[in-house]
């Protein structure tokens, strides 16, 4: 199996020199010019509902130029490696809503995923461990962030064994190879079979690294938090 080795982790760091360099280097101390220094490569993706926009610190330094909002993500940027403090506060605010301390190992890829409502937000650090894309194949994963729907199972393409069943809150699977094209999706209830959501026609592209989640709420209280799915692009694999 060819994960991410020295070449994925060179077209990684080719991939947010072009996507985020404007967040390149501040998580990482002051360190020779000439010298690249170790690094953990870190992404977060706000996945809360109800939750404020986010302003993103790690230790005293904010790293985020704009609150990130529900949905977006912070892309991928150097973490120094070792125990990393991060703090989550509501955008251009001073309380606080959630302080945790990370471990990031240097060379290795991470997503930390927010979940919960404002007044009970949390964090689930994941490992980002994927085969390198091709022209005609992709990589997608799938993650459960909706807190009222119970087990889930995610079909795609009709076929309900693609990823696990029965996916518990805020559980994930592992990296999968699938053909580039459109794909439908339909998410089920995994205790009573039924079809809570579908969603015709994602496009997934070659050359690609995805994240398929499962966010909001069955039964929301405002309509934007709805059942939805959601694409995120984790990697992009350039010729």
């Amino acid at each position: 199996m060819k994960t991410i080795q020295s070449n994925l982790r060179k077209s990684l760091f080719v991939t947010i020199i072009l996507l985020s360099s404007v967040f390149l280097f501040s998580c990482l101390p002051e360190t020779d010019k000439n010298q690249i220094p170790d690094a953990a490569f870190v992404s977060i993706f706000h996945g809360a509902p109800l939750t404020s926009d986010l302003d993103v610190f790690a230790e005293s330094r904010m790293i985020t130029q704009n609150p990130i909002k529900y949905g977006e993500s912070f892309p991928y940027s150097r973490f120094f490696p070792g125990n990393r403090l991060l703090r989550f506060s509501p955008g251009h605010a001073v309380n606080t809503l959630l302080e945790e301390e990370f471990r990031f190992k240097k060379d290795s890829i991470y997503t930390v995923f927010l979940f919960n409502e404002e007044s009970e937000l949390k964090a689930i650090q994941i490992k980002d461990v994927w085969e390198e894309p091709n022209a005609e194949k992709a990589q997608i994963r799938l993650i459960h962030l909706s807190a009222d729907t119970g087990q889930l199972t995610v079909i795609i393409d009709d076929s309900p064994d693609f990823f696990e069943e029965g996916l518990e809150f805020t559980q994930s699977t592992e990296f999968k190879s699938i053909d580039k094209g459109k794909h439908d999706v339909k998410v089920v209830a995994s205790q009573t079979g039924e079809t809570l959501l579908t969603v015709g026609e994602i496009e997934l592209r070659g050359n690609r690294v995805y994240t398929l989640m499962i966010r909001g709420f069955e039964n929301p209280t405002i309509p934007n938090n709805s059942l939805s799915v959601q694409i995120l692009t984790n990697f992009i694999k350039f010729q």
